[in-house]
């Protein structure tokens, strides 16, 4: 949960309350009022970049671009000095003069994220999921969600407690994919993922051991839910013996470790969805 900082609220009242966050910087802006502009509460933006018309060649601020989109949302638009954008999303992040309010991240039940994916032909085809296992950094958080939502997961899994938690930040590195990817907070993952198994779903472990195969040789094209571990200790023992196989990702070289936590995420969704054509 984002702190609370001491900034200007939009005219109008208050928007802030337990729980509230705001989501920053051009492209997550945009992809949230393309998406889900029911969530914004209000937008503010830099004046001197709002006002921006297109240039001789036709092209646009992005930030315009945005004010565009959003009044033609219904949302309401403000402008907000530099300093206090600054201040609303915090010290060294980069808001680019944008900044939308939203409301408490809605979390999914488990068995919401069973759905699968929606194809072309309006079907669903069976689940994929990431359950991280105590993933602390915010920016691996965010890159896995990217990854994620670009090769099609259903959705993912985090713990309630010691990991990363969905902020601005979050938000920033995941490109605004949190806000459009299903998430799911869990007091107990080992419980969680039990009760996955119970549901039909396939549960990998995405580390390795001596029992570990080559991902490729896994069979990921039915209901699955990959599971990964925390930066530097991997998934833990627990949760590992819970899982019904574990997967390694080949390197070509050793010397330098093993894969962060959001590449191999992001390779074992891949091959995932190679297998699923």
């Amino acid at each position: 949960m984002q702190r609370e900082r001491d900034v200007q609220e939009p005219a109008g009242g208050p928007i802030r309350g337990p729980g509230e966050r705001v989501v920053y910087g051009v492209g997550p802006v945009r992809e949230l009022i393309a998406r889900r502009a029911s969530s914004v509460k209000a937008v503010w933006v830099d004046p001197r970049r709002a006002d921006k018309g297109s240039d001789p060649r036709g092209t646009s601020d992005p930030v315009a671009a945005i004010v565009t989109a959003a009044r033609a949302a219904g949302i309401r638009v403000e402008d907000r000095e530099r300093d206090i954008l600054d201040r609303a999303v915090g010290e060294d992040a980069r808001h680019q003069g944008v900044i939308a309010w939203v409301g408490a991240l809605a979390y999914v039940d488990v068995d919401a994220l069973l759905e699968g994916a929606a194809r072309g032909d309006g079907t669903h085809e069976p689940a994929l999921i990431v359950a991280l296992d105590g993933v602390e950094d915010p920016r691996n958080l965010g890159a896995v969600l990217r990854s994620a939502y670009l090769l099609g997961a259903s959705g993912v899994i985090i713990p309630e407690h010691r990991a990363a938690q969905v902020t601005a930040i979050v938000s920033k590195t995941s490109a605004g994919a949190s806000e459009l990817l299903p998430i799911a907070q869990v007091g107990n993952l080992v419980r969680a993922l039990d009760e996955l198994r119970e549901l039909g779903v396939w549960r990998v472990a995405v580390h390795a051991t001596e029992a570990a195969q080559p991902i490729a040789k896994l069979d990921l094209k039915g209901p699955t839910v990959l599971v990964l571990g925390a930066e530097g200790s991997g998934v833990r023992p627990l949760v590992a013996k819970n899982c019904d196989f574990h997967a390694l990702i080949p390197m070509a070289r050793a010397g330098v470790g093993s894969f962060n936590v959001s590449v191999a995420a992001a390779l074992a969704l891949y091959e995932a969805r190679r297998q699923r054509g």
